[in-house]
């Protein structure tokens, strides 16, 4: 499915990946190699052999080797957005999108992605058809997990009654979001389905990040504005895009928070690319 001129994929690659410590004084964690490729490197090629080309990288710390690194890249449109100060992803997204803020008689759709993850092509477009198909406004991209440890890393999301489960990978229904938070506590889980840093939206996101708030963390959360839209009664749908349970065991071959991640997620792409030899 080729995108269009008004669909943009947003990489989110400012942070300074202090769990990564002593490696992440070398090098940021998007350089990271996976099977020998910088992961987000892996990620552009990977949206671009789905057919987006476009693409917003926000960077921050080390910016000028990413920028090395991506500048090689061919055939795509690459722009970049410093982000300075660490706010969080959810500041890091509207610096992105504030060039798109005076252009509201166009539509504009926006993939945005940490730079720590990585899915197939198909897994993309699975996504993008269900943003066309249920005409949503946000598309989660979720896994699915009964190991509670998992709460501790991942947004947690609430499913609507009307949701059938069994649909949680269907690309013309997905799953109706009806609530999310960040980071549950054990007591504060809503469902085993959770929000990955992967996600879809549209021009009405800026609305809801321009007035999230901090978090006690310090940080202005991604999640807070995807809150602030379920509760304004916009069109939230989520869709299952890892094919197994997770747990805190295997969570690292999708997504890069520790140094054992990085093993793990390279391990995967070992064996895929195997794969595709034979």
């Amino acid at each position: 499915m080729p995108s269009s001129i008004n669909t943009y994929v947003i990489i989110l690659a400012a942070g300074k990946a202090t769990r990564l410590k002593p490696l992440s004084d070398v090098i940021p964690k998007p350089l990271i190699k996976i099977n020998g490729i910088p992961i987000i490197s892996r990620i552009i090629h990977t949206f671009k052999e789905a057919g987006f080309i476009n693409f917003i990288i926000l960077v921050g710390y080390k910016q000028q080797a990413i920028k090395t690194e991506l500048l090689k890249i061919q055939d795509i449109e690459l722009k970049f957005v410093e982000q300075t100060n660490q706010l969080g992803m959810a500041d890091g997204l509207l610096l992105c999108l504030n060039q798109f803020n005076e252009k509201k008689q166009l539509l504009f759709n926006f993939f945005v992605t940490a730079a720590d993850v990585v899915f197939s092509k198909q897994k993309i477009n699975q996504m993008f058809s269900l943003y066309k198909n249920a005409n949503a406004d946000i598309i989660l991209g979720l896994m699915k997990s009964n190991d509670k440890k998992i709460a501790s890393r991942h947004g947690n999301v609430k499913i609507s009654k009307d949701s059938e489960l069994i649909r949680d990978s269907d690309i013309k229904h997905g799953l109706k979001i009806v609530d999310i938070v960040e980071k549950p506590k054990e007591n504060q889980i809503l469902s085993e389905y959770y929000s990955l840093p992967f996600y879809i939206f549209n021009q009405k996101i800026i609305s809801y990040l321009e007035k999230v708030d901090f978090s006690l963390r310090g940080e202005k959360e991604m999640q807070d504005s995807i809150k602030a839209s379920i509760q304004k009664g916009d069109i939230v749908r989520g869709i299952n895009i890892i094919d197994h349970d997770i747990t805190i065991e295997n969570i690292g071959s999708y997504h890069i928070t520790f140094i054992e991640d990085i093993i793990k997620m390279d391990k995967r792409f070992r064996y895929i690319e195997i794969d595709k030899k034979f």
